[in-house]
């Protein structure tokens, strides 16, 4: 118990808050542009990132009226502090948004991957929804509780495994994603090898920062439940799974970049081999119709003053020929 102090409680809660307040910021940012550049995307996926934005702004109303009930309206009462129910509600929302997040991403890989490795995204699949019917239930105790130290109580064991599987569910999913890309890898062109190479990167950032935040409120909450420090981290994780989600989403646009410019490359290079052999005598030829706009009027005057020219030249010419034709008489009598 000596560990619970302002700091470590309605401090480290605030902290979190404010960090998860500034992610949703830029989730916000994500979810804008989005909507702007995939405005043809299918209506599920729109009605799923619309309503993961709605749940995030949820979130974050519930977890900033909290900080203000714990840092105002309890200052310096803190033994008299308990949660209320926008609390309950966050953790309600929490579990929703990483449900959704983490089906979506299952869902990728039950399309992507061949048989029979597939069937691990259902499985991973059925766990999330499991999951999330948890995450609903500890926070409508948290509702309910009357205290922090029965809720911790009762429901300690839950949390635990709330916790771990979604570690557990984030890195499977990693795992298996970047085995087949490196597969993938290892028979592709180089445009391709590029767009895997993002993809992995990608990957291995998105899987690796939910995993590592799950452990560190798995371990928090071991080491240090009476404290809210594990709090502070947990409701910046959902703020995390939201970010990765839109990031997948808005990856796109960068891969038809690298696509393209991979294209643009292969036709030069096409190109370039066409006109060599060309000019070395071999394979087809290259017609390029070249189409030029003139002023008729500027042609016209240039045509006529090139004739007058001529003609002046061919009159003198007529005229020299002429004089040196011309002998004097006197040269006639002498012959």
């Amino acid at each position: 118990m000596s560990d619970v102090t302002v700091q470590s409680t309605l401090g480290a809660m605030q902290i979190g808050i404010t960090v998860a307040v500034f992610l949703f910021g830029a989730i916000t940012l994500q979810f804008n542009s989005y909507a702007q550049h995939f405005t043809e995307d299918r209506l599920a996926i729109r009605f799923l990132a619309g309503t993961v934005w709605i749940l995030e702004f949820a979130h974050t109303i519930c977890i900033t009226a909290e900080a203000y009930r714990g840092t105002i309206l309890f200052y310096g009462n803190l033994t008299g502090y308990t949660w209320s129910p926008f609390m309950g509600v966050a953790i309600l929302m929490g579990g929703l948004i990483t449900m959704v997040v983490q089906c979506f991403f299952c869902f990728r890989v039950w399309r992507a991957l061949p048989f029979p490795v597939r069937y691990v995204g259902v499985l991973c699949g059925i766990a999330s929804s499991l999951r999330g019917v948890g995450s609903v239930y500890l926070g409508s105790r948290v509702i309910r509780a009357r205290t922090l130290e029965e809720y911790r109580k009762a429901n300690g064991w839950l949390i635990r495994g709330l916790l771990g599987s979604g570690a557990a569910i984030d890195i499977i999913i990693a795992i298996v994603l970047l085995y087949f890309l490196w597969k993938k890898r290892q028979t592709s062109m180089s445009t391709s090898t590029r767009i895997l190479d993002y993809l992995v990167a990608y990957t291995i950032r998105t899987g690796l920062l939910t995993s590592v935040t799950s452990i560190i409120v798995l371990a928090t909450f071991q080491s240090h439940p009476e404290t809210f420090i594990w709090v502070g981290a947990y409701v910046v994780l959902a703020k995390l799974y939201t970010a990765s989600l839109f990031s997948a989403l808005n990856a796109r646009r960068h891969l038809r970049d690298i696509v393209t410019e991979g294209t643009e490359a292969l036709s030069s290079k096409a190109l370039r081999k066409r006109f060599t052999q060309t000019e070395l005598g071999g394979g087809p030829t290259i017609t390029i119709q070249m189409n030029t706009t003139v002023n008729c009027d500027v042609d016209i005057e240039n045509d006529l003053a090139t004739r007058r020219k001529l003609k002046s030249e061919e009159d003198l010419d007529s005229s020299t020929d002429s004089f040196r034709d011309r002998r004097p008489l006197s040269n006639i009598g002498r012959q």
